[in-house]
């Protein structure tokens, strides 16, 4: 899924003081490309009140829990990129968060993308400063 990603889909160089912050981003975004009929920043943020979608090197998923399928007019993902980082956690920072609107499972697809691109520390530290949306669409499709 993430092969479909475009430079409209990615938001480089961007500024937040905390998660909240970051959430409200991917929300207003959502809701601006027509991935949902509603605002979703609440839902968002019950989702990470639910689980954390911090994935590992600096990494989130931010994504609607389950009881808010219904929001959902169609699927997308949009990514986010904070050079400087936001602390998401007690302990973790995060530099890339990839926000997923899914109908269906599709986030779990990202997920594996996510996975075999992300793992590499090299490449996730690459993308959190990248400023060429070029050339992260050009790193993200190489896997």
């Amino acid at each position: 899924m993430l092969d479909t990603i475009t430079v409209e889909n990615l938001h480089l160089g961007c500024h937040a003081k905390n998660k909240a912050e970051v959430l409200a981003m991917v929300g207003k975004e959502c809701l601006f490309k027509g991935y949902v009929s509603q605002d979703c920043v609440s839902f968002l943020n019950e989702r990470e009140r639910q689980v954390s979608t911090f994935l590992g090197n600096g990494i989130t998923l931010p994504h609607l829990p389950k009881s808010e399928k219904q929001i959902i007019l169609r699927t997308g993902v949009e990514i986010f990129q904070f050079p400087d980082g936001v602390i998401w956690d007690r302990n973790n920072v995060m530099f890339i968060a990839i926000g997923v609107i899914a109908k269906e499972k599709e986030h779990i697809d990202v997920l594996k993308d996510i996975a075999s691109i992300f793992s590499d520390e090299v490449i996730s530290n690459a993308l959190s400063l990248i400023t060429s949306k070029t050339d992260f669409l050009r790193i993200l499709n190489r896997k």
